[in-house]
């Protein structure tokens, strides 16, 4: 039998408040014994609980191969305490920040010792600290990999962030202290409620989407950037590239590495949109060097235009990419096209290009 995929995004929140849960599957179908299961990250508590509902029903397992946590924000790794608690997982993917609290202290002005720094840290990120712990008491195996390591071999690896570059944005955290000059990441950028928008004109031969928006964070830059590839047969490869909360910064740095090793991204089969979808993770730049055929969005009901943002859309169909997103508080899927079919569900339909985009 060919290789047989299925990737799910669950809805994450409400109003404009989103988050990333996927689930992955790959394999035989026929059994569960032979597919392997992946979960990218878990929304909230709520979508944790559905995740899980949706991998009993759908999957037909209780057994999770590989639980990833892309980074430390709470709508991506909430729910996967949830997971961990009513799945059995192989194996938890995380970074820690406190494991890297040497390079921290080099890097930033704090008179504070290892210790209490690497305390400090722990109590900051709750959420990541209590997933850990929960995976630590249930004996999980945990790993935390780096650019150029894989997850598992010969079909998940990791593109970003390599350790140097992790370890830098940590120092930009705003969790830990001032960082020193030398080692400081771009601006801090921020908005404060939702601003009024003004629409502006796109057409398919003009293009605003621009590479000098701000960057997104240090945080959301410090994603993992995951890339499966799968043998489908025939010498074909397909190529899926998840990329958590990942920043033009990160990314960049990701087509630098793909480049040294001499890859191309171009063509992807399955693009994961960063950030639901923000102006401030992609540029044209980027975009050209990925191009990909299909991109999904995991996006709130009430995000639009900033989540996803039109422009980041209109430049993907732009590109000849279809472009789904699952705003309607759905589960959207996609898949090898050789699976069994879901009893009540529908197509999805492409997202449209928006002949208004915000200014």
């Amino acid at each position: 039998m060919n290789m047989q995929y299925e990737i799910d995004y669950i809805p994450v929140g409400t109003g404009e408040k989103g988050g990333d849960a996927i689930a992955i599957r790959y394999g035989d179908f026929s059994s569960p014994t032979t597919q392997n299961v992946i979960v990218i990250d878990g929304g909230t508590k709520d979508s944790g609980k559905k995740l899980v509902e949706h991998i009993k029903t759908y999957y037909g397992t209780t057994y999770v191969d590989v639980v990833i946590a892309s980074h430390l924000h709470n709508d991506h790794i909430s729910g996967l305490t949830e997971v961990l608690e009513n799945l059995t997982v192989g194996k938890l993917v995380v970074h820690a920040p406190w494991d890297h609290t040497p390079a921290i202290k080099r890097m930033t002005k704090t008179s504070s010792t290892i210790g209490n720094l690497q305390t400090r840290l722990e109590k900051s990120v709750s959420g990541l600290s209590e997933l850990i712990d929960l995976a630590e008491s249930k004996k999980i195996t945990i790993q935390s990999p780096f650019q150029g390591e894989h997850i598992i071999q010969g079909q998940l690896a990791v593109l970003g962030p390599a350790k140097d570059y992790y370890q830098e944005l940590l120092a930009n955290f705003g969790i830990t202290p001032e960082v020193k000059e030398q080692h400081k990441i771009g601006e801090i950028f921020s908005t404060i409620g939702k601003s009024v928008v003004n629409w502006i004109a796109e057409t398919l031969h003009i293009e605003t989407l621009s590479d000098d928006h701000p960057d997104t964070d240090s945080e959301n830059n410090s994603s993992l950037v995951l890339l499966l590839a799968l043998d489908t047969g025939n010498g074909i490869i397909k190529r899926f590239l998840f990329t958590g909360d990942a920043g033009k910064g990160a990314l960049t740095k990701v087509v630098e590495y793909c480049d040294s090793q001499n890859y191309s991204l171009e063509g992807i089969d399955f693009f994961d949109v960063p950030h639901h979808g923000s102006k401030r993770n992609l540029g044209p730049t980027i975009l050209n060097r990925i191009k990909p055929k299909v991109a999904f969005i995991s996006c709130p009901p009430e995000g639009d235009p900033k989540h996803p943002s039109r422009k980041v859309v209109n430049a993907l169909i732009r590109r000849g990419c279809a472009v789904h997103k699952n705003h309607q508080g759905n589960t959207i899927n996609h898949n090898s096209g050789n699976v069994p079919a879901r009893v009540g569900w529908n197509s999805i339909t492409p997202t449209q290009f928006h002949d208004q985009v915000e200014e």
